[in-house]
């Protein structure tokens, strides 16, 4: 699952902080109370977590917009402070247009997008073009519904949050969390049941279907030849006799009609219907016609303002690079300015005066991005209402229409009725050839009967390729399982292999690590004795043994393809490891750690209080200081407090 983040733009009250990240590692380190733990929250933020409020969030923090690449599409994440619900996903829709859309974090009643998208999670998914594993909303209950994996779930495997690292084990210590944790994993492994349970739910009800059909075809036949009507011949016959009944009642018709002048009725009601029904039709016409213009231009409108908001934050971006720039010479002809005399309120360039009170303000920006994404979205409600007003209009001209054509055919027929003297007769005669149509309507239905039948048996012999697939899915399923298995034993053997490159204290090479599939604990045997996670005993080996699974399991995914998210996002990996005392685990910890980053296969961004660099070289390795100092200033640099 590819995921790359690219920058991070924190607004504030005052100013708007960019930080950009490497595609392999980015290492942000300082001493406590800068930040840098507010670097990996507002990321999770972004993709639809919570945020800890601390005093500088809740009083300086106006919005963070993360730019991330979602598979291939170049993306943008927008939250303000008080979107608790929801975030605004833009994204690149590959032919130079954007599409932009606020995404809940519960899933509603209308679809995002074309297709099963309802809320943030599955939106995250479709732009890394992955289809989630479908799980039991409640695992104790077997009927409950097949709902899709949270993205939520996966990124519990890519965030290692510093409050958790020595205290839970990706959440298995949490009985309601525990199964979604095991599900990630299954996900990851393939290691999921649910399809193979679906396909053997549909092979069944596809033979009943089958075996019905077949059963329906028996049932006609029987009947047909009951009554003499095994065969499409006698079916004809029967036409036949009834069509020439028919010929001669018309036949005795119009000689009736001959006998007597013809003296047409006046028809003025109906031609005054058919004039009112034809000034309606034009008018309600007119408005389908109307209403299809003003839906286009709304839907130009829409796309201009995405646009527009897009134009809106890369002109933002440029002012804030070039904000403070002191010029020594004209940007235009190059003369030099430098010796200028100007007042200190005075431009140098222009000489206009320069009003000091004038900076970089967080809170308009986001309120002209919080107007743009109003007006997008009241511009696409303004589109439903308008589609659902013009299809209402054009079902109520094909009713005019039908309307129409009806009373056009009863005009026809009233211009051909004799006016009083025959109509006993012609209507005694009209009775017998309605009879006489309606048994010929009755016969051609029994005349599609044996087409039906064929049209039956033809269904059951394809419904007999469609169960041959599912078997041979079902077969497929199952031999997918067994690779399945092949990724649950490259985790286990990728972890074995980490924590012993890592030194991790009491593991020895003839060790055993066992990965059960049932509850997804990795056991290390030594000597007889097992031991898992919540035996490692001291907070340092807990927090390392939490790393090190991290890392097994992005090492697996990329080696088997398994559709692990390619970033790993660790606050604090030495937390309770002191470098003082324990300088070979650090070392060692982090040459694992490089070593996987320089294969640009698995984005890193690394939080901890001190530095450690690569031994070797990690192509496009960055460090980021924030001590609180002007030359490596926190986070929000201007801001003093608790």
């Amino acid at each position: 699952m590819n995921i790359r983040i690219n920058t991070l733009l924190l607004t504030t009250r005052e100013t708007k902080e960019t930080l950009e990240f490497s595609p392999t590692a980015t290492f942000i380190y300082g001493p406590v109370g800068t930040g840098k733990s507010t670097v990996a929250r507002l990321i999770d933020y972004c993709l639809g977590g919570t945020i800890e409020r601390t005093p500088a969030i809740q009083k300086e923090f106006v919005a963070a917009t993360l730019s991330v690449d979602l598979g291939v599409h170049s993306c943008q994440l927008e939250r303000g402070a008080t979107d608790g619900g929801s975030v605004r996903v833009s994204w690149s829709t590959g032919n130079g247009g954007y599409q932009s859309v606020n995404a809940p974090l519960r899933a509603g009643d209308a679809p995002l997008i074309e297709g099963e998208i309802y809320n943030l999670s599955d939106l995250l998914f479709f732009l890394c073009g992955v289809t989630p594993i479908m799980v039991r909303k409640r695992l104790r209950d077997p009927e409950s519904p097949l709902i899709r994996l949270s993205f939520r779930d996966v990124w519990w495997y890519c965030y290692l949050d510093q409050a958790q690292l020595d205290s839970s084990f990706f959440r298995m210590e949490d009985f309601n969390r525990r199964r979604k944790s095991q599900d990630a994993m299954r996900f990851f492994t393939g290691l999921h049941s649910e399809r193979l349970s679906q396909l053997e739910t549909h092979l069944y009800r596809t033979i009943d279907e089958q075996k019905g059909k077949r059963a329906a075809v028996r049932q006609i036949r029987d009947f047909m030849r009951r009554f003499n009507l095994a065969s499409g011949v006698d079916l004809e016959s029967q036409i036949g006799d009834n069509e020439r009944e028919r010929e001669r009642a018309e036949a005795r018709r119009a000689e009736i009609e001959g006998q007597r002048e013809v003296d047409l009725h006046p028809t003025d009601r109906l031609r005054e219907e058919l004039r009112v029904l034809g000034r309606a039709i034009n008018e309600v016409s007119t408005a389908v016609d109307a209403g299809q213009e003003v839906l286009e231009e709304q839907r130009a409108l829409r796309a201009e303002l995405i646009t527009a908001k897009i134009k809106s934050q890369r002109v933002e971006q440029a002012g804030s690079l070039l904000e403070g720039v002191d010029y020594k010479r004209c940007p235009q002809c190059g003369f030099d300015v430098t010796e200028r005399m100007v007042d200190a309120e005075q431009c140098r360039l222009c000489l206009r005066a320069v009003d000091s009170s004038t900076g970089s303000s967080g809170t308009g920006a986001e309120a002209l991005r919080r107007d743009l994404n109003e007006r997008i979205d009241q511009v696409g409600h303004s589109m439903k209402r308008r589609k659902r007003a013009v299809q209402r209009l054009e079902r109520e001209l094909e009713g005019l229409v039908a309307k129409k054509r009806h009373l056009d055919q009863r005009l026809q027929r009233e211009l051909q009725r004799y006016d009083s003297a025959f109509v006993d007769s012609i209507r005694e005669l009209d009775g017998e050839i309605a009879t006489l149509v309606e048994r010929r309507r009755y016969l051609e239905k029994l005349r599609e009967m044996p087409d039906a039948v064929a049209t039956l048996e033809k269904e059951a012999g394809a419904l007999q390729g469609r169960i041959d697939n599912l078997r041979s899915e079902i077969d497929e399923e199952r031999t997918r399982m067994h690779e399945a298995d092949r990724r649950v034993a490259a985790v286990a053997r990728h972890f074995k292999a980490i924590v012993r490159d890592v030194q991790f204290p009491g593991v020895d090479e003839g060790d055993e690590v066992v990965l059960s599939p049932q509850n997804w604990y990795p056991s290390i045997r030594h000597n007889g004795q097992e031991w898992n996670f919540g035996d490692a005993g001291s907070g340092g080996k807990k927090t390392l043994f939490n790393v090190c699974y991290a890392l097994a399991v992005h090492a697996a995914g990329v080696e088997e393809g398994m559709p692990v998210p390619s970033i790993l996002i660790i606050d604090s990996p030495t937390k309770n490891i002191s470098e003082d005392e324990n300088p070979e685990v650090v070392r060692a910890l982090y040459r694992e750690i490089y070593r996987f980053a320089s294969s640009g296969k698995t984005q890193f961004l690394l939080i901890d209080s001190d530095l450690v660099r690569p031994s070797e070289d990690v192509p496009h390795f960055q460090h980021r200081h924030m001590a609180g100092r002007e030359d490596a200033p926190s986070l929000i640099a201007y801001y003093e407090g608790p």
